[in-house]
């Protein structure tokens, strides 16, 4: 891919950290108390990181709350990448250990009207777009229930729609997202770090 960056392996970098451009961020729960979302998608256009630049992020399809979900792990265009995601930052988390998948991640930006991402993976497509977005504001957030801190610029959105290869899933927007973030913005920027 021709918007893929690779550096030397990430070994003269003392701080795990993952930043990003134009995220494309929502979740889903089947009720409003669940526990556990039926549908979380969380993706960016570019995903920078010690090993490198290239789309990606983390996607769970489980619409039917099935014990094992429809689709989880962690996806970019680059798997060595991806790789990257879950033993550095999410540490500790139910995603440390989570698949990596090749996946070709299309963004789309049409900020405040509406935000897209299609996504292309294991044969299969998924689609997220949101609207109605309140003003992007800055956000800094401890390292906790994550092993990182949040600093992001975001933009709630307050409608969202997910696709999974064509069926249209549904569920509630809950009051907060992962990491007590928001349950669905739109991100032009921001980074994890380990502190």
């Amino acid at each position: 891919m021709n918007n893929l960056i690779t550096r030397n392996h990430g070994q003269h970098y003392t701080t795990d950290f993952l930043s990003w451009t134009d995220g494309v961020d929502a979740m889903l729960k089947p009720s409003e108390d669940a526990m556990l979302p039926n549908v979380l998608v969380h993706t960016a256009r570019f995903t920078n990181t010690p090993w490198g630049i290239a789309p990606g992020g983390m996607l769970l399809i489980n619409p039917d709350m099935k014990e094992i979900p429809d689709f989880f792990g962690f996806i970019c265009a680059n798997e060595a990448l991806g790789a990257y995601y879950g033993p550095a930052i999410f540490k500790g988390t139910p995603f440390e250990r989570a698949p990596v998948y090749v996946a070709d991640i299309d963004v789309n930006v049409h900020f405040p009207g509406n935000v897209s991402v299609k996504i292309a993976v294991a044969g299969h497509i998924c689609e997220l777009e949101m609207s109605d977005f309140d003003p992007a504001q800055y956000y800094n957030r401890d390292p906790f229930p994550m092993p990182f801190r949040q600093n992001v610029i975001e933009a709630k959105a307050k409608s969202a729609t997910f696709k999974w290869d064509g069926r249209i899933i549904g569920g509630v927007l809950p009051a907060t997202g992962i990491g007590a973030g928001l349950p669905a913005c739109y991100s032009p920027a921001g980074m994890y770090i380990i502190e």
